[in-house]
């Protein structure tokens, strides 16, 4: 079970290994990585921890007036322009506390997602087009506690599902380009069904340095338990999203 501590290592080790064995001008390697890119993320669905499932509505807003920690990190790479690898590390840190005559009320939210997989590229030219099959591996932690009743109700889950999907890119020009990707998956394995959808706008000005921007979807559907120990989360994580990816 990964801590943010190890990702954090594993981010280090991605920037500072590659960078190193591939430092020579000819590599079949083709490597971009996102050391950081902000993804203003809003939930909306169904949470339910214990058997108590409520409808959820959080836009980016009321998630940034929360925030106590954030973490994103993406690295792709591609061998001889066939084959390669996507790995997407997500993680959100989310609390807030209210007091009234009634009650002092704590809610803890946080949250991780891994997307790890291989790739195969069908054709290479200003059109590309990659198939994908994978894994994406969710974890969750979330608590709601009434201090003065002394009342904790907590759900912490952990699953992974296999995912298969397809990545289109379309240079129009030499420095802006149109990427796609969309994958599903769950089918029951863990959640009934999980999908992940992005629109991203790129341009490169430089040889080693890009910008992009778009939109990005994950929606999740997964249930375990049943009674007061029933665990909902029938969610979609959604918003915009710009970074810089450095490429080599």
């Amino acid at each position: 079970m990964l801590s943010i501590y190890k990702c954090l290592v594993i981010y280090l080790v991605t920037i500072l290994v590659p960078s190193a064995a591939w430092s020579q001008e000819e590599s079949n390697w083709e490597f971009n990585l996102a050391p950081f890119y902000l993804w203003a993320i809003a939930i909306d669905g169904d949470i339910g921890i214990r058997g108590r499932t409520s409808s959820v509505s959080i836009d980016f807003g009321d998630i940034w007036d929360n925030l106590e920690g954030v973490f994103t990190v993406r690295f792709n790479g591609l061998y001889r322009k066939k084959y390669g690898f996507v790995f997407d590390y997500n993680y959100l840190d989310l609390g807030t506390e209210k007091a009234n005559d009634m009650a002092d009320v704590d809610v803890d939210f946080n949250s991780q997602i891994i997307n790890l997989a291989g790739i195969y590229r069908f054709f290479n030219s200003n059109h590309t087009l990659d198939g994908v099959a994978g894994i994406r591996y969710t974890k969750l932690d979330s608590g709601v506690n009434l201090n003065n009743l002394g009342v904790n109700l907590d759900g912490n889950q952990d699953w992974v599902d296999p995912i298969i999907g397809l990545r289109y890119n379309y240079a129009f020009s030499d420095k802006w380009s149109l990427q796609l990707y969309g994958d599903i998956g769950g089918f029951g394995a863990s959640s009934d069904f999980t999908w992940q959808g992005m629109v991203l706008i790129d341009f490169q000005p430089w040889k080693n340095i890009a910008f992009v921007a778009g939109y990005r979807g994950i929606g999740t559907d997964y249930e375990t338990g049943g009674g007061i120990n029933k665990f909902t989360y029938d969610t979609t994580v959604h918003g915009p999203l710009i970074g810089i990816d450095i490429r080599w």
